[in-house]
């Protein structure tokens, strides 16, 4: 007899900003901010809704510029504390298969002076998609650091 053991892994990246904890925090609960960086360099925004409460829904609607290839990202917030934490599900689907189940973003925020850390957590993300969410994340990330660094948000 075999046993199929499902692992499930983390992501857990911590990432400073040449920002202020205040804009920092609006480049990840703004539309206008997110729309921005949100899609790395990988994807192309079509729609990104936000509901920033408790029970709200995130619901971001994207392109692969790569092959076209659309994808859905929503959520729903679970935990929304200004300038501090953000806790939301996350979940995906594509124009061919969906996510085996939700995750779950955690994104705490650590003002120092001038600058802010983030400590984010994916959890729940079924071991073989750790790499991809892992370079996705970084990539995003990368994106916001050049946009808050050039003044573009703020």
């Amino acid at each position: 007899m075999s046993e199929v053991i499902k692992t499930e892994e983390v992501v857990e990246i911590k990432r400073t900003f040449n920002a202020p904890l205040e804009t920092v925090y609006k480049a990840f609960t703004e539309v206008e901010a997110v729309s921005q960086w949100g899609c790395g360099h990988t994807y192309e925004n079509i729609n990104l809704d936000m509901d920033l409460r408790p029970g709200g829904v995130i619901h971001h609607r994207v392109k692969a510029k790569e092959d076209g290839s659309r994808w859905t990202f929503f959520g729903v917030y679970q935990e929304v504390e200004t300038n501090g934490k953000l806790v939301y599900t996350f979940d995906w689907k594509t124009d061919w298969r969906a996510s085996p189940a939700p995750s779950l973003v955690e994104i705490e925020f650590q003002g120092q002076g001038d600058r802010t850390e983030i400590q984010l957590s994916h959890s729940g993300v079924p071991g073989p998609g750790i790499p991809q969410t892992e370079k996705h994340w970084n990539e995003f990330l990368g994106v916001l650091d050049d946009l808050l660094n050039e003044g573009v948000i703020n």
